[in-house]
């Protein structure tokens, strides 16, 4: 039968926990304890001592001591029988028995009812809701301990149970009134009003009847600022759209509106639609502060109303939208289609594509419903509808759960464990040498063993990887032979290894799932064989992965997952995670949510790249020194050309000191790893860039094209088809290829952005190079600067000079000339350098008439660099007199650190009195500056006086004399000097 789809209707599962209104919706079934009188008795009995100490004291109040000392005679009255009963759930605590979350407190209510009737039930649970047993704490009794009365107004310390208490007995008394025959009910309702003393009582006395409108009305006008039981007692009870606007203006604190089970549901049920803002606003915020907004966005849909659904639509770009949207779309499924198809239609980016793809869905699973209402339908959602194949068609469809691995179905978390167990043998030593002739893969393994079975950590884990790696190529038997020669122990152990399922390898406790971990806002994520989606579960299983995986240590089933799925697509889905975990914009980060950096380093790629780096750069300086280091490892995780380039560029040119050194020591690492010199890796660490050998590259629109090229800074432009220079791409016109000119122009904006990172980092490299006479081999120059594409753009407006003083330049056929254009070879043994001036003395006028000749331009002065020498009285001291006593701007000192100075450490009172610069050999120039640079305030002294200009060493600061210099590095310091001390 078709369902009214404006009707509310509380689901079936809430109703275990819901608390009925007469009239209204029915609860569970009702059905006493038929053992509830003989156990309030036996519990009486067993707490007598503590009962009749609580009565004999002169503290407790006389009108609650009276009543119980005549219930405990027999004489039966509501008010002592409840005073019982709140001194019970006081000791409950404290006995042997007791479980938290399992406290038996209904049966007071079940055991009235059974021996008094309804009618006393319901007084006695007004008459508790009055009691307040004072004087006990978490850790036991206290001595003071006594009888009062509660007060609305005050708060509970809770440490007595006797709120929760109150929720359960009241709740129990009004489900059986709820039921109750009317003649019943009325002397109920009559017994309740007798009580109505003060607010505690008038509180409960409302929300046992919550049909006596007018007691809700008075109790809502009236209520003081109130605790967290009683506030859901009155969300409970609250029975119509006046009440609730009536709350909204005097109080706060919805989000206990999720508090309790049975709370919502109640809530919905009393007020109805008029809760759909109210439930919408506190969604949010329960998102906001990382709780589950899943129920309250339920019962927007269990409203029943277009306002609250659409409520539901508009957020479908938060946790958990989806999932109420399609929960709501099952129930009402017409609705559904006109407001998805509204949504899809005309709502905002992104939720209009959300809509369409679960339109898509929705019209699939429900054609009984599109082919009864669609002609009902506006225009535009009729439009939407019947082309929704091709407009979703953004939305990849899914691949079939019996295509996909098992890992992706119904992997190892999601089942009974087979147990993942590791054995380690201590004491192997890895081989000293190998086995001359053995085959590779057999002298890998003999290496690995030790380590593969050692102690458990990443060096561990990352050798039974590579064992593992080796069997799957070698078979068992070769890893199982090796292992073997370490004795009966490894052999065993070994076999223990191989025989383990990686995928097994689990945390003792599988992680808290976090709200914003949704996968539905996440992106597609694409098979590589035929392009279909993997189901939202196999995502959400993807991104368990990550969330168990370390950077030492990753979950072995990512492994799997790259080899099916499309890099782009796990790149992408990398990145929304990062977004949505809220890292980026976090000061610090919490420690459970940097996952999602190891989740970079994973599946990132040079989009990961440009789009990380400026946020490592930026964190620092917000507080977030560790989340940026932790970035700066997915940089390395990652691995690219391009992420090395950026991590290179980092270590070299970062804001904050201490991320650049933490940048430099993993290079520095990397570097040592792969045998070179740090100077060797930054050689190694410029990417292509997808150029062509011709260093560079054809852009094609189609019917025009447009060559790449690059100027003295590297600063790329365009020629087009007529030998025009641009500087920029012109935009893809209507005449040009609609897929090949979109992609030119995006791949000369990405060329662009990547080449600007690396540009004036090879020009101070190189720059460098030649202050501090760096050489190359000749087959590191060929292939290293000659060789590559981008590179050969600074080495061909340069001099270059062999070991033995002959010059040359790169032409732009590569070839190496001399000063007369004579072609120059270089043998294997010749080493080659950025060329100096100084080198260059008797033929410095001639090699810049070359340049000119040719057109070339520099890219950082070399044949026009000034010079400067030491005099004979200057190389035999060990200070610069002749810079004594100049007074310099403070910026011009703060310049000194672009030109390779370093500032001295802060001394008392946080000031810098000096600036260095360091050279090889254990030696630091170093500049003394009176008054000094004020940390934090680096233009209170505006003029500082050079003091000393002098040569040490760097360790223990013993002077020596100028002579201790070279030519070039003489004339490169006094350069700097002099650029600070002339205005």
């Amino acid at each position: 039968m078709t369902r009214n789809e404006d009707l509310l209707v509380i689901p079936d599962d809430w109703r275990a926990t819901f608390h009925p209104r007469r009239g209204g919706t029915p609860g569970p079934p009702l059905a006493l304890a038929p053992d509830a009188v003989p156990t309030v008795r036996r519990w009486v009995e067993q707490t007598r001592d503590e009962i009749d100490h609580l009565l004999d004291q002169r503290s407790s109040r006389a009108e609650l001591v009276g009543p119980a000392r005549a219930h405990l005679r027999g004489e039966a009255n509501p008010q002592g029988a409840a005073v019982l009963a709140a001194i019970l759930a006081a000791e409950w605590p404290l006995r042997d028995d007791h479980e938290r979350g399992k406290e038996p407190f209904a049966v007071f209510a079940d055991a009235w009812i059974a021996e008094h009737g309804l009618v006393f039930a319901a007084a006695a649970a007004v008459e508790l809701s009055g009691v307040f047993v004072d004087g006990y704490s978490w850790e036991g009794r206290e001595r003071g301990r006594h009888l009062r009365t509660r007060r609305l107004d005050k708060r509970d310390s809770g440490f007595n149970r006797g709120l929760d208490c109150l929720e359960l007995v009241a709740s129990r008394v009004r489900a059986f009134l709820a039921a109750a025959g009317e003649p019943e009910y009325r002397r109920a309702v009559e017994a309740l009003g007798e009580r109505r003393h003060d607010g505690m009582r008038r509180l409960t006395a409302a929300y046992l009847v919550p049909t006596r409108t007018e007691w809700v009305d008075e109790l809502c006008a009236t209520l003081p600022e109130l605790q967290p039981h009683t506030w859901m007692m009155v969300l409970r009870t609250m029975g119509s759209a006046d009440h609730l606007a009536t709350l909204l203006d005097t109080h706060d604190r919805w989000y206990w509106l999720d508090g309790r089970p049975g709370v919502l549901p109640t809530a919905v049920e009393g007020v109805g639609p008029a809760l759909a803002p109210t439930l919408a606003t506190v969604a949010d915020e329960e998102t906001e502060t990382g709780r589950d907004p899943y129920e309250l966005l339920r019962a927007l849909g269990v409203l029943a109303t277009d306002e609250a659904f659409r409520l539901l639509v508009d957020r479908l770009d938060r946790p958990r939208a989806h999932r109420a949207v399609i929960e709501t779309a099952r129930h009402f499924p017409a609705r559904a289609l006109r407001l998805l198809g509204e949504a899809a239609a005309s709502g905002p980016a992104p939720i209009s594509s959300y809509a369409l793809r679960l339109l898509r869905d929705h019209v699939a699973a429900r054609p009984d419903v599109v082919a009864a209402v669609l002609a009902r339908l506006p225009a535009k959602v009729r439009e939407i509808v019947g082309s929704i194949d091709e407009r979703a068609a953004g939305w990849a469809p899914e691949a079939p759960a019996e295509s996909l691995p098992r890992l992706l179905v119904e992997p190892p978390w999601t089942r009974e464990r087979a147990g993942f167990k590791r054995v380690t043998v201590k004491g192997l030593q890895p081989p000293t040498g190998g086995v001359p002739g053995e085959p590779e893969e057999r002298a890998a393994a003999r290496a690995l063993i030790p380590l593969a079975l050692g102690k458990t950590g990443p060096q561990r884990s990352k050798a039974e990887a590579a064992l593992r790696r080796i069997a799957a190529t070698e078979g068992d038997e070769t890893v199982l032979e090796v292992a073997g020669e370490y004795g009966a122990k490894a052999a065993k152990a070994a076999a223990t290894l191989l025989a383990a399922d990686p995928l097994e390898d689990l945390p003792a406790e599988m992680p808290r799932r976090p709200v914003w971990q949704d996968p539905y806002l996440l992106p597609q994520v694409l098979l590589r064989e035929n392009g279909l989606a993997l189901p939202l579960d196999a995502v959400d299983h993807i991104v368990t992965m990550l969330s168990i995986s370390t950077p030492d240590r990753p979950y072995a089933g990512i492994d799997v997952v790259k080899e099916i799925c499309d890099p782009a697509s796990l790149a992408a889905l990398a990145w929304r995670l990062f977004e949505l975990s809220g890292l980026r914009d976090q000061d610090h980060g919490a420690d459970e949510d940097h996952w999602v950096l190891t989740a970079l380093g994973l599946l990132g790629d040079d989009g990961t790249v440009r789009g990380l780096t400026p946020v490592i750069q930026a964190w620092p300086g917000d507080g977030g020194h560790h989340k940026a280091v932790r970035g700066l490892d997915a940089l390395l995780a990652i691995g690219t050309e391009v992420a090395l380039m950026h991590l290179h560029g980092i270590a070299t040119k970062a804001r904050y000191p201490g991320l650049a050194r933490k940048a430099r020591e993993r290079l520095d690492s990397l570097a040592e790893d792969l045998g070179l010199s740090p100077e060797q890796l930054g050689d190694r660490l410029v990417p292509d860039f997808g150029l062509d050998e011709r260093g560079g590259m054809f852009l094609d629109y189609g019917p025009r094209g447009f060559t790449v090229g690059f100027d003295e800074q590297l600063r790329p432009y365009v020629v087009d088809g007529t030998g025009g220079r641009r500087a920029t791409l012109p935009k893809p016109g209507a005449r040009d290829d609609r897929e090949l000119a979109p992609a030119a122009h995006k791949r000369f904006a990405a060329l662009k952005k990547d080449v600007r990172t690396v540009a004036a980092q090879q020009l101070r490299r190189f720059e460098h190079a030649m202050v501090t006479q760096r050489r190359w081999t000749a087959e590191e120059f060929r292939g290293l600067i000659v060789g590559h594409p981008l590179v050969r753009h600074v080495a061909r407006r340069l001099v270059w000079i062999t070991e033995d003083g002959r010059a040359f330049r790169v032409a732009e056929d590569r070839s190496l000339a001399d000063l007369r254009d004579d072609e120059l070879t270089l043998a294997a043994p010749t080493r080659v350098g950025v060329a100096h001036p100084l080198h260059l003395s008797g033929s410095l006028e001639s090699w810049a008439e070359v340049f000119d000749d040719y057109e070339i331009s520099q890219p950082f002065p070399q044949l026009d660099r000034p010079t400067y020498a030491l005099t004979g009285r200057e190389r035999a001291s060990t200070e610069l007199e002749r810079f004594r006593g100049i007074t310099v701007p403070v910026g011009r000192l703060l310049g000194m650190e672009r030109r390779g100075w370093l500032r001295g450490g802060a001394e008392d009172g946080g000031v810098q009195v000096g600036v260095r610069r360091e050279l090889p050999g254990d030696r630091t120039v170093v500049i003394d500056i009176e008054p000094g640079i004020v940390v934090g305030d680096l233009d209170h002294w505006p003029e500082q006086r050079i003091d000393r200009v002098r040569l040490t060493r760097r360790t223990g600061s013993h002077p020596l004399p100028f002579s201790e210099l070279d030519a070039i590095t003489a004339s490169e310091i006094l350069a700097d000097v002099v650029w600070l001390t002339t205005a």
